[in-house]
């Protein structure tokens, strides 16, 4: 499965950098904001663009500013975005929004400004088991699903081949997966250590048809049979700048 590489990992919507700016700007029309400037966007607009380039996702319940914005100007945001070959992707049930590359009708690639890493086998694995647990406990009625490292990593244990005696490795392996997917964002900090909150992202980014095909090559690894040790990701939005 792949994923992008982050430019940053902070949930907050903008740093301190911003505040000169807005402090001279007396409106939000498009102002030159630096010599030769001939932009057209306005200034909390320009940096919506830059955050949802720069993060893998943005959420209106992680970055509400953000999220404002491109309710407000969403159209105008997508053009942006499809100047460059991308297309920008809002779930209104979840409230998140994330970039994939767009593909053109005729066949072939466009050029592309993300690049792609590859999720490993343990990263897949707990990928697929988050969106279940999400899914499970959102039918529940749990608005917020929280998941224990310890879990995870026992959940990673229950596909080790029988083969493999060396556990102190695969413990190591399986706590390095997660807090890859603390890093992306999937998974959230709370207040306890090592309790996580899943993002709803996971949601959005695995749909039901990939998953399916992900869990039948994780059985068949676990069988021992022809699974691979990593997994294209779920659709061609998992890439970064």
């Amino acid at each position: 499965m792949t994923d992008p590489d982050l430019d940053e990992a902070d949930g907050a919507d903008h740093d301190g950098s911003w505040d000169d700016l807005d402090r001279m700007l007396d409106d939000d029309g498009p102002q030159a904001l630096f010599e030769g400037d001939c932009g057209q966007l306005a200034l909390e607009v320009r940096r919506t663009f830059v955050s949802l380039l720069k993060k893998r996702y943005i959420s209106a319940e992680r970055h509400p500013q953000d999220w404002r914005v491109l309710m407000e100007n969403r159209s105008l945001l997508e053009s942006r975005f499809n100047d460059i070959f991308l297309q920008l992707v809002v779930s209104g049930d979840y409230e998140v929004a994330y970039k994939r590359q767009a593909s053109p009708d005729g066949g072939g690639v466009f050029p592309t400004v993300l690049h792609d890493t590859t999720y490993n086998r343990e990263q897949t694995i707990l990928m697929v088991h988050l969106r279940a647990v999400f899914r499970s406990k959102r039918a529940s009625g749990d608005d917020v699903v929280f998941v224990d490292a310890e879990d995870l990593v026992q959940e990673l244990a229950n596909y080790r081949p029988a083969s493999n005696t060396n556990h102190v490795n695969d413990e190591k392996a399986a706590r390095r997966a997660v807090e890859a997917l603390v890093t992306s964002d999937i998974l959230l900090k709370s207040s306890e250590d090592d309790r996580y909150r899943i993002s709803p992202i996971i949601e959005v980014l695995l749909p039901v048809n990939r998953v399916q095909e992900l869990y039948e090559s994780l059985v068949r690894t676990r069988s021992g049979g022809s699974g691979t040790g990593d997994h294209s990701g779920p659709d061609q939005g998992d890439r970064q700048p």
